[in-house]
């Protein structure tokens, strides 16, 4: 089995910088094109007559099982409208892809078009890795841009004149619940999950049944996030819209902490994303998880073979008005080769509302694409509704588009840890952890 994580946390795992979320709900997201930007070159194309095969990278869940059966039938479809252009489509792990981009920039080994997740904007274009695609605009229908929810393609299509893209898939961290534990422990999935206290109660059930409660949760930023903004007060953003320092509070970040604290005797040792954890949900050996959406074709595929039986809810918050959750989301972009004007065809196909909507459909993805969300398939699809309800409520990973300084979010890792580990007190671990972060983004 692989890592079912990988791509949503390798921004933390590398300690490079957040994805935002990008409804208008979020507020304060700003775009930064570099003043290093270069201008566009002339776009060099091959001598006619000569086919183009545009190396496509992707998100290694998008290659396998079905997403890549429905990224075939995409290229299959595009291929056979754009006589002399092919598609070789490539999964990587996120950081992979990051750091393949930073170091083809500057050596000029680059694919001509990939995914990636809206945080890793900012480094991008420091790195001047993504081609401006202002200048083939024109080339659309006037309407075109209007089939995108709008503050996700104003962060892209920029006030200031540029083109970095076109949105894709988005999510929201939601809890995951192996409903056989829970009747085991005598819990009725019915009821939900209302608050932090009634998830507690559910938790310690399952652990009185003699099983497993909840993945680790203390010493890993993002999964820390997941149930901060559930915090009652808490705002969502993280960051300050300038980027100079963190949005979230040590009260609330001390209230967090000494909650996850009352869960810990309930958690196994693996964090939320890891194999592990995943492998003890699926083998009935552990109650809850809180993870994004492209945990569910695993759980599928898992009730074919063994009959696992689960569902997700939203993720609680401290009282039954708040909720937690974490949010974010990718773009399709096009990198500055001799290739990228039939790159830019490529996203524009890809990235359009017949494309997202059976993307939706098919695989219960959320989609910042409200044509395409408004189609019968996503419509009917209970995971994509689930995850459009939990969407607003959620809190950001972080800015888009704004290249923050290395290890901004480490203090959440570090304290998380000590606290965990009993070195510091809730209310200490808190205080320092927002000092830190904002000692960090200052001198950004």
């Amino acid at each position: 089995m692989t890592q079912t994580i990988n791509r949503r946390t390798f921004l933390k795992l590398a300690s490079v910088t957040g994805t935002a979320a990008f409804l208008a709900a979020c507020g304060g997201a700003t775009t930064e094109a570099p003043a290093e930007q270069p201008a566009e070159e002339p776009v060099e194309q091959p001598p006619s007559g000569e086919a183009v095969t545009l190396e496509f990278w992707t998100f290694n869940d998008y290659a396998v099982g079905t997403a890549l059966e429905l990224f075939q039938t995409f290229i299959k479809e595009f291929e056979e409208a754009n006589a002399g252009i092919k598609v070789n489509i490539t999964g990587k792990p996120g950081t992979d892809i990051l750091a393949g981009l930073v170091a083809g920039a500057g050596s000029g080994d680059l694919p001509d078009s990939v995914q990636i997740q809206l945080g890793a904007g900012g480094d991008l274009l420091a790195a001047s890795a993504l081609a401006d695609l202002k200048a083939m605009e024109g080339e659309l229908a006037s309407d075109y841009f209007d089939q995108f929810t709008k503050s996700a393609i104003d962060l892209l299509r920029t006030a200031d004149g540029h083109l970095w893209g076109f949105p894709f898939s988005a999510y929201a961290t939601i809890l995951f619940r192996n409903l056989k534990v829970l009747k085991d422990a005598g819990i009725d999935p019915a009821a939900g999950v209302v608050d932090w206290a009634d998830l507690k109660a559910q938790i310690e059930k399952v652990a009185a049944s003699g099983t497993n409660g909840i993945g680790k949760v203390l010493g890993n930023d993002w999964i820390q996030k997941h149930f901060y903004g559930g915090v009652t007060g808490a705002t969502k953003d993280t960051i300050s819209a300038d980027g100079k320092s963190t949005t979230m509070e040590a009260d609330k970040y001390a209230t967090l902490f000494k909650y996850l604290l009352e869960l810990k005797p309930y958690t196994v040792g693996s964090f939320m994303f890891d194999t592990a954890a995943t492998d003890l949900f699926i083998s009935n050996q552990l109650g809850f998880l809180t993870m994004g959406p492209w945990l569910a074709p695993t759980l599928e595929e898992a009730v074919s073979k063994s009959g696992l039986e689960w569902d997700a809810v939203q993720i609680p918050g401290q009282s039954t008005a708040d909720k937690g959750s974490v949010r974010g989301g990718e773009f399709t972009g096009v990198m500055p080769t001799d290739n990228r004007e039939a790159a830019f065809k490529w996203a524009v196909f890809v990235s359009d509302w017949p494309q997202a909507a059976r993307w939706a459909g098919d695989l219960g993805r959320f989609m910042a694409n409200d044509k395409a969300l408004q189609q019968p398939a996503p419509m009917a699809n209970w995971l994509v509704q689930l995850t459009s309800k939990s969407f607003p409520e959620a809190m950001n990973e972080g800015p888009f588009m704004k290249k923050l300084p290395t290890g901004w979010s480490q203090p959440e890792i570090d304290h998380g840890s000590l606290v965990d580990q009993g070195t510091e007190t809730a209310e200490e671990g808190a205080q320092k952890l927002i000092d830190e972060m904002n000692a960090i983004l200052s001198e950004g």
